[in-house]
């Protein structure tokens, strides 16, 4: 599906849970295949598919005509069917004048570059390109049916066809789950650092009594814990310093790292 649809489905979703099929037709009126071409399917046939979650389209190549000098003309085909192979498709359609099957086509050219170009010349002016192209459709991919299945896993591991909009809430389901998982791993982030940092503050505050510690005590760690008060987590972090990086801690620095993180823990 095109994004900007389905973004404005989901949050027309988020809005109304119970949205109707009717309104996310609306919304969103049909995929968006990577190779583009044509949806030619019914409102009421994409409408039931959407409600039934099985179903498919029948997707046609988009094609103009250019007109030539001499009032000839030529059929340019731009788009082709999802996962319909060009190379193959041409080869069909080779093959099929080959056969003397196609008595309305003169030639097919790939004029292709990074855009599909390919080109039908008709046997003269007077073939009706309508029914030529509709000769194609039926003979060739030119148009495919394309099948849908939303056959997929739930939230509880358990495979079950959905419609679309049991499909657009599990989606939102999924990013709710993930975006909380986030923060709370987030949260958990900034507390660990917001405990070390107040471990620094008060090492820098007593800095020249947690040398000595450092230096003199058999079990720093337990001492420094006993005299200021710390966790463990906060001491092993103060001993895992180099003295020399101790004595350059910035108050202001750690200060303005922990207003930032506090604010943040709070939103």
């Amino acid at each position: 599906h095109n994004l900007s649809e389905l973004c404005t489905a989901l949050t027309h979703l988020i809005k109304f849970p119970n949205a109707t099929f009717e309104k996310l037709i609306d919304l969103v009126p049909g995929p968006d295949f990577p190779t583009g071409g044509e949806i030619i399917e019914s409102r009421e046939s994409i409408l039931e598919t959407y409600k039934t979650g099985r179903g498919g389209f029948r997707l046609r190549s988009k094609w103009s005509i250019e007109q030539l000098n001499h009032g000839q003309y030529q059929i340019v085909v731009t788009e082709i069917p999802y996962q319909v192979q060009k190379s193959r498709l041409i080869e069909k359609i080779a093959d099929l004048m080959n056969l003397k099957k196609l008595p309305m086509l003169a030639d097919i050219r790939d004029e292709s570059t990074d855009e599909i170009r390919i080109i039908l010349e008709p046997k003269n002016r007077t073939v009706d390109s309508k029914l030529l192209m509709e000769y194609l459709f039926k003979q060739t991919d030119m148009e495919i049916r394309f099948s849908l299945n939303m056959n997929v896993i739930d939230s509880h591991q358990v495979p079950r066809v959905m419609n679309l909009r049991d499909v657009l809430q599990a989606f939102l389901d999924h990013r709710r789950e993930v975006l909380v998982r986030r923060k709370k791993f987030r949260l958990k982030k900034i507390r660990h650092r917001l405990e070390i940092l107040g471990g620094y503050l008060v090492a820098f505050l007593n800095l020249d009594k947690v040398i000595l510690i450092i230096r003199e005590e058999e079990e720093p760690k337990k001492a420094l814990t006993r005299s200021f008060n710390l966790t463990e987590l906060q001491a092993e972090a103060i001993l895992n310093m180099r003295l020399r990086q101790l004595r350059k801690l910035e108050e202001v620095e750690i200060q303005q790292e922990n207003k930032k993180l506090t604010y943040e823990e709070k939103q």
